[in-house]
């Protein structure tokens, strides 16, 4: 065994000693019950010695308490710095998320801020060449003003002394004042150089549109010159002379294009002359047609008694050409079409003969008392085929395309022919009246009138 110096020796015993200690209060604290109860026994021997009375249950709740906080640790109170770290660390995610968006805004608002600069200083240089251009501009504009200032003038005086007197004080107006080229030095723009910047780009704009608007009124002015000069050409040429005698709405047109140019009216509209001159080749056609017509009908030996309906049609066909209006060509169209084909055709009225239709009508006039004999008929064909023609009530006033009316007879032929259907419920004599071809109308006897009707 070797030899062990005392001082190592006693070194060691006291850490052992100073563990075991440690060992036996831990073991002491551990073993609750029997701390417990030591504890209950020496604070009653502390009263008893003091001479207090002390209820148990009172020293019972106190040792309960002592055993609930006595191994229970109390943290020392953080400081105000100490809590935000601490909150700022567990909501480091939100704080993240908060900081990025707001330097994503930032790095926006610079750049933004950034692009703003540049496009400005571009446009700096775009308005101040704008600002140079338009002094040339505007002394063309001048140049082209007093070569259209000298244009003759035949229907247009009243408007174009207005639009000249506009022109010219525009145009004798300081629209482009000395102007200094503002600069941006900063990669920034200050309040000051944006309130220079606003101005200058204002006067730009104002000196563009006051151009624009001189171009527009010269544009407009050179267009009613123009127009000016056609219009005189076209009243003074010889072919509107001509046509103007033989439709009169030609120079009516005319007078209404320079009543709206004394009155002030800066555009000569030329749409309803041009319209009615594009007519003219179409009423010639429509009256060559009225003439076609005229000689297709003494060819069919038609007689000028029969002809007053075509006369009629055609009457109001040639008023409506004077006016190169053709609003009743395609019923003059029709009509003459049915008429030619009536003059061509053999027609008989004949009295109906059924027993289930009226073969006649007496009509009582309220106003009156009068009475009106009528008898049904329908228009025949050599072969026994019914047709239709175009019949005026005399009683409305209205014309239809039908194939059986009523035809005004005198009280003897309508009560013969009602005695002849009474005798043996047929009419033996049942041919009113007859149209051979070259006729127009009926050739009927004494015994029928001109009136007829649409409804019995």
């Amino acid at each position: 065994m070797q030899d062990i110096k005392l001082s190592d020796q006693l070194g060691a015993m006291a850490i052992i000693d100073e563990l075991y200690q440690k060992q036996q209060l831990l073991l002491e604290h551990l073993d609750r019950d029997k701390l417990r109860s030591n504890l209950e026994e020496s604070i009653k021997s502390y009263y008893q010695a003091k001479g207090q009375i002390v209820d148990n249950q009172i020293i019972e709740e106190g040792i309960n308490r002592w055993f609930d906080h006595r191994l229970r640790f109390n943290a020392p109170k953080r400081s105000w710095f100490q809590h935000l770290l601490v909150r700022c660390y567990i909501k480091r995610k939100v704080i993240s998320i908060v900081v990025s968006v707001f330097l994503f805004f930032s790095v926006i608002a610079v750049y933004s801020k950034l692009s703003v600069t540049k496009d400005i200083k571009a446009n700096i240089d775009n308005y101040y060449s704008q600002i140079l251009t338009s002094k040339n501009t505007l002394t063309e504009l001048k140049n082209q003003f007093t070569k259209i200032d000298n244009y003759p003038i035949h229907y247009a005086q009243i408007p174009a002394k207005k639009l000249k007197a506009s022109i010219a004080s525009l145009l004798n107006q300081d629209l482009i004042p000395t102007l200094v080229k503002p600069t941006v030095a900063g990669s920034f723009i200050t309040e000051s150089e944006q309130e220079t910047y606003n101005k200058f780009k204002q006067t730009s704009l104002t000196v563009s549109d006051k151009l624009s608007e001189i171009r527009l009124q010269m544009q407009t002015l050179n267009r009613l010159l123009e127009d000016d000069k056609r219009l005189a050409e076209l009243i003074k040429s010889d072919q509107f002379i001509e046509e103007s005698k033989q439709y009169p709405v030609l120079q009516h047109a005319v007078d209404s294009v320079i009543d709206n140019l004394n009155q002030g009216q800066q555009v000569i509209d030329f749409s309803q002359i041009e319209m009615l001159y594009n007519s003219i080749d179409r009423a010639k056609a429509i009256a060559n047609k009225i003439q076609a017509d005229n000689n297709h009908f003494l060819a069919l030996n038609v007689p000028n008694s029969d002809m007053g309906p075509v006369v009629a049609l055609q009457d109001v066909l040639q008023a409506d050409l004077k006016n190169l209006s053709f609003d009743n060509v395609e019923n003059y169209q029709k009509m003459i079409a049915y008429y030619l084909k009536l003059a061509q055709t053999n027609l008989t009225l004949t009295i109906v003969d059924n027993p289930y239709y009226k073969s006649g009508v007496e009509r009582t006039h309220e106003n009156t008392n009068g009475k009106s004999w009528y008898i049904i008929v329908t228009p025949t064909l050599p072969n026994g085929d019914t047709t239709s023609l175009w019949v005026k009530s005399i009683e409305t006033g209205e014309t239809e395309f039908v194939d059986m009316f009523g035809q005004q007879v005198t009280e003897k032929a309508y009560n013969s022919v009602r005695a002849d259907k009474i005798d043996d419920g047929h009419i033996d004599n049942n041919q009113l009246c007859n149209k051979p071809k070259g006729r127009l109308t009926f050739i009927c006897p004494n015994s029928v009138k001109s009136g007829r009707i649409l409804e019995w």
